[in-house]
């Protein structure tokens, strides 16, 4: 993997609020940040993220999967009563892409 610096867009503010994004400055602290980029191997990405990130991806579905059926669990995951039933719906709808999108970071 290889790090790269970046120049970050002048207007990248802008473009964040005009998309609705807004919290990619969280307590003063750049959440979105665009000032480094990084660069995998083909053999990188099938031998040292696919899979993990495969595991990932079930684990958040695990995670979902008990989630709806455990008030406690969305309580705990700050999730807002007004989506509980939206959510549920949209699990047993078999429809996973939409209830939970998710993101992460990887770091070295």
């Amino acid at each position: 993997m290889l790090r790269h610096n970046v120049p970050v867009r002048r207007d990248l503010d802008r473009i964040a609020a005009d998309n609705g994004f807004d919290f990619h400055i969280i307590d003063n602290e750049i959440y979105w940040d665009e000032s480094r980029a990084y660069r995998f191997t083909l053999r990188q990405i099938e031998e040292q993220i696919e899979k993990p990130t495969a595991e990932l991806h079930q684990m958040c579905l695990e995670v979902v999967d008990r989630a709806v059926k455990d008030e406690e669990i969305l309580t705990q995951l700050a999730i807002p009563p007004l989506y509980w039933d939206v959510i549920a719906e949209s699990w047993r709808a078999r429809d996973p892409s939409v209830v939970w999108p998710y993101g992460f970071c990887l770091v070295w």
